[in-house]
């Protein structure tokens, strides 16, 4: 994997931090930095900030053409600047330079 991934994580799937297991019930959005054989490791995109967190590869999907248009169509709130988020058609992030002060 080249770089960082939006994903999908089915709910009440493990996601093993090393505080314990952080599972959400519903799908939830994650961003993926790494992985190992049977692992994704990344983070889930809103909650508290739990970092390195492990995710069954056979847990996590690619997120679906109508999700990567929500994405598309938001902004991340972060610091007191509000970011425009890009994905591509894989769910990779597209820099852009996109931002505004609250």
């Amino acid at each position: 994997m080249t770089g960082s991934r939006y994903m999908i994580v089915k709910g009440g799937s493990p996601a093993i931090h090393k505080l314990g297991d952080i599972r959400r019930e519903e799908d939830e959005l994650i961003i993926v930095k790494s992985e190992t054989e049977d692992h994704f490791i990344g983070n889930f995109v809103e909650g508290f900030g739990f970092m390195e967190v492990k995710y069954q590869k056979s847990d996590c999907r690619p997120l679906l053409p109508s999700e990567i248009e929500k994405l598309n169509n938001s902004r991340i709130g972060l610091g007191g600047i509000i970011y425009k988020l890009q994905v591509d058609s894989e769910g990779y992030p597209i820099q852009t330079d996109e931002k505004e002060r609250q």
